[in-house]
């Protein structure tokens, strides 16, 4: 009996003196509550609670939208079936303020009955910290996300994020496809300074993560299509979820390169952590724990309270706290301060069993147990709250690290005036302090008028209503100094919610030297057309002198060659006319007798036997020239068999080819018969044949040319041209199909032949033409050719 009357005087202690507001709930209304659950609800006295249920102090509809009514019986009802339940409510004042409580219900018998003692417990401030971090981060992604700078992060073996730009600059589709690659699969085999990406990036890797050390350098990186580009790299080590991470901002310079302008630009990256925390009640005697509840023993990593009744706090706490004191010193400290004033309340370092040290907040209060002043503490585990308070810290000081050291201009707008401005927007500007902007509207560092002659007023108008509709926009726009110099900008707007309100930040950058050097490009530009035009025209008509120039040396070989058996006929002829005016002159002397008869008769017919061989061979050389030279001034198409054709070219060039002691053999099936244009082929084959004599038997006493034929089917040959000259040194051998280039300039070569000969198989016959030599191995062109169709 003694024993329960003591349990039931501690419990009306414990239930009095609480810091938590404390009530039973019986039959469905409020029969009793303590002082601190009046407070929390603004009551003035006991009478005014008393009678109430749980939802007059409850708004009609909860957090997650269903009513407080129904979710409210479900709870009850939990605790009746289960014993205990714990859970988060918006609960009401008397004045209707809202505000958030964690609530833990327990069936109990007391005084022979069944009630519920319930445990409101004041969360707001958590709440309203988790609402600050949710809103930090959203400004934190939506400036990460926004930059026009490639943001990545990279645990030293994977990347494990990046923003859009990133994804843009290296040409990916989404995000998913960087997030696990490494550094060097963006990049190419080798940097600039000549050693292997993979190496320098390593040791850049090492330096950064080693030391901690602040690393920028330039980069050459490749984009998904192969493209190579320079890009500025910063990377800072910093540590997400407890690893060692760098964060890497990428620049695209590839203008900075080419214009020698590029401007940069950083942004940091964080992540928060939450952990619900735990409340743990001790009774205290001034030397040990006399009593404490569940939460508590679960708190400090022990199995029951019988572990920690006996103990002493120190016992549960380090030797130092994490200001430096001792623990013991400090504990007597507190002892005092509680016993002169009755209570008090400390932030304290515990220690768990198994050595893990955490942050509690500690409430401590004098009370009469068993009629010995003891005290009684209400322990709350404030680590998860000292560990986002230290992470918001950081990430602000990060913040505002990168927003005041950017080099682009940034700033916050209200819709209408500044208000906030980093170093690099005053140096753009002009302006000496950042005071002589907050407060200005941006239409104040603009021109009246825009260079499309519209007023800067009209154009904000307009910009203002995209950004709200789009939530962002992108342009170039002329800004104006303090001292009234105007310059072109690249301007970047955007939406983001800062402390609880929507205003649109800008990124401003400084692009005067780079509408300079487009303005000159786009002079250099038009002149350079201009040149290449002339040049075209130029090359058009020495492109017709050199088809000209070969018709001419086809010319000079078929009057060679025609001179010889026209000179055998006129001789022939000269010869008949003689032996006829002697034997007239015998007959119309009456000296012709039946031998000179004969003698004539025969010496006629063997006259005119030679006279119709050359003349034979006249027509032929004729027929021969007029058709290879109607084929190289014509662009029809016929019927010709390829390997009589091969041999009327190289008939047609006959006394040049004998000149130059040269042999040219054909090596082709008889068979080909092919519908194609013969004057490009006799021009091809032309220009190979002289550009053999002119320069690969140079100097040479004889030479041999092969021609050989492959027919691969269908409509496509493969056409091997060989001769046994001079060949081409390694230095000249990639340029011999340039236009103008030629070793035998000063003998009257143009430079076009060869040019002509590749743009003729390639561009009008739809083939492919390769060369092959060496210095003293003569030459090789493979050709692939392909006709219209076969006949």
């Amino acid at each position: 009996m003694a024993e329960t009357a003591t349990q039931d005087s501690g419990f009306e202690t414990v239930f009095r003196d609480s810091k938590d507001g404390l009530a039973i709930f019986k039959d469905g209304y409020f029969v009793d509550c303590n002082q601190s659950m009046l407070d929390l609800v603004g009551a003035s006295k006991r009478e005014d609670f008393i009678g109430l249920t749980p939802f007059d102090f409850s708004p009609e509809f909860q957090y997650d939208g269903q009513s407080s009514a129904d979710k409210g019986m479900q709870l009850i009802e939990r605790c009746y079936n289960e014993g205990s339940v714990r859970f988060e409510w918006i609960h009401k004042k008397f004045n209707g303020e809202p505000f958030w409580t964690e609530v833990i219900l327990t069936k109990m018998v007391l005084n022979g009955e069944v009630v519920v003692h319930a445990n409101w417990r004041d969360i707001s401030e958590k709440k309203d910290l988790e609402l600050k971090i949710a809103e930090q981060k959203e400004t934190f992604e939506t400036l990460f996300n926004e930059s026009l700078d490639g943001l990545s992060v990279f645990d030293g073996k994977q990347y494990t994020d990046c923003n859009k730009a990133f994804v843009r600059m290296f040409g990916f589709s989404s995000k998913e496809e960087v997030i696990g690659i490494h550094p060097s699969q963006v990049s190419p085999e080798y940097q600039p300074d000549g050693r292997t990406s993979k190496e320098a990036a390593q040791e850049v890797i090492k330096g950064s993560l080693g030391q901690g050390v602040h690393n920028r350098f330039e980069w050459m990186h490749k984009k998904v299509d192969g493209t190579e580009f320079w890009t500025e790299v910063i990377l800072t080590k910093v540590t997400l979820n407890g690893v060692d991470s760098i964060y890497a901002v990428i620049r695209d310079i590839s203008e900075k390169k080419d214009l020698e302008f590029r401007l940069e630009q950083q942004k940091r990256t964080f992540e928060t952590l939450f952990e619900e925390s735990l409340d743990g009640m001790t009774i205290y005697d001034g030397r040990q724990y006399l009593d404490c509840n569940k939460a508590f023993v679960s708190m400090m990593g022990f199995e029951s309270k019988e572990d920690i009744i006996g103990l002493s706090p120190l016992a549960i706490s380090p030797e130092l706290q994490a200001d430096g004191s001792i623990s013991f010193e400090r504990a007597i400290e507190l002892n005092t301060e509680i016993i002169e004033n009755g209570h008090a309340r400390f932030e304290w370092v515990h220690k768990k069993t198994d050595g893990t040290e955490f942050w509690t907040e500690i409430i401590v209060n004098t009370i009469v147990l068993n009629g010995e002043e003891v005290f009684f503490t209400t322990t709350r585990d404030i680590t998860e709250k000292k560990e986002l308070e230290l992470k918001i810290a950081d990430q602000k000081l990060t913040f505002e690290t990168l927003f005041n050291e950017s080099e682009d201009g940034l700033t916050f707008f209200d819709g209408e005036k500044y208000l906030d401005c980093n170093k690099a927007f005053l140096k753009l500007m002009g302006f000496k302090h950042k005071d002589e902007v907050i407060g200005l509207n941006p239409v104040l560092v603009s021109p009246v008028y825009q260079p499309d002659g519209r007023t800067t007023a009209e154009h904000f108008e307009e910009r203002a209503a995209e950004v709200f509709e789009n939530g962002s926009f992108r342009c170039e726009w002329v800004h104006k100094k303090t001292d009234g110099t105007e310059f072109w900008t690249e301007l970047i707007v955007g939406l983001l919610s800062l402390n609880g309100r929507e205003v649109t930040y800008s990124i401003t950058r400084d692009i005067s030297d780079k509408k300079e050097l487009e303005l000159e490009i786009v002079e250099r530009n038009a002149e350079l057309e201009s040149t290449i035009e002339n040049l075209k025209q130029t090359q058009d008509k020495l492109v017709e002198s050199e088809k000209m120039a070969s018709l001419g040396s086809l010319v000079a070989g078929v009057a060679h060659e025609i001179n010889t058996p026209v000179g055998v006929g006129l001789m022939g002829i000269t010869q008949f006319v003689e032996e006829r005016d002697k034997l007239n002159r015998r007959y119309q002397n009456g000296e012709l007798t039946e031998q000179d008869l004969e003698d004539f008769l025969g010496s006629s017919q063997d006259i005119a036997d030679i006279v119709k061989k050359n003349l034979d061979r006249t027509a032929q050389l004729v027929k021969g020239f007029k058709q290879i030279a109607v084929d190289q001034t014509s662009e029809e198409d016929r019927e010709i068999n390829l390997k009589e054709y091969l041999e009327e070219i190289v008939f047609s060039l006959g006394s040049v080819v004998r000149k130059a002691n040269a042999e040219v053999v054909i090596d082709c099936p008889i068979d080909i018969n092919v519908y194609t244009n013969p004057g490009l082929i006799s021009q091809v084959f032309t220009n190979l044949i002289m550009n053999s004599i002119h320069h690969g038997f140079d100097g040479k006493d004889s030479g041999t040319i092969g021609i050989t034929v492959n027919d691969l089917g269908d409509r496509a040959f493969d056409i091997r041209y060989r001769d046994d000259g001079k060949g081409i040194s390694s230095l000249n051998l990639p340029k011999i199909f340039d236009p103008f280039f030629t070793t035998n300039r000063g003998k009257g070569g143009t430079g076009l032949g060869l040019n002509v000969t590749y743009n003729i198989v390639t561009n009008v016959l739809g083939g492919t033409i390769e060369c092959r030599s060496e210095e003293g191995q003569g030459v090789e062109f493979l050709i692939g050719l392909h006709v219209k169709e076969r006949a």
